[in-house]
């Protein structure tokens, strides 16, 4: 069963070869992580745009709240905190900058 990876790509009409990752059952964790990610990624390839979104699984279940069913309130508001998504874009390469000067006797080269 395709994911919710997929089903994004085919709603913003991206190409199938568009690369995916999806990170499953991380809590807040997972969105430092993707934006450290996003950020080597578009840093580290020319042009390019990466867009990130983080949804919290539990929102799939959210309901109304219920006089009878007080846990499930209280589930929500701990867990079902929503979804979030922000592009980064590297509009030009980066400088590349040697590591070591010509002082350093050439222990790199340019």
């Amino acid at each position: 069963m395709p994911g919710a990876d997929y089903q994004l790509t085919k709603l913003l009409r991206l190409r199938p070869s568009v690369k995916r990752l999806m990170m499953y059952q991380q809590g807040c964790f997972t969105g430092d992580t993707v934006l450290r990610l996003a950020k080597d990624l578009a840093e580290n390839n020319a042009g390019a745009c990466v867009l990130v979104v983080c949804s919290e699984i539990t929102i799939v279940t959210f309901r109304g709240s219920s006089d009878t069913h007080l846990d499930s309130l209280v589930g929500q508001a701990l867990f079902g905190d929503g979804a979030a998504a922000v592009i980064r874009v590297m509009a030009r390469a980066a400088k590349e900058r040697p590591m070591a000067g010509k002082e350093s006797g050439g222990c790199r080269r340019g």
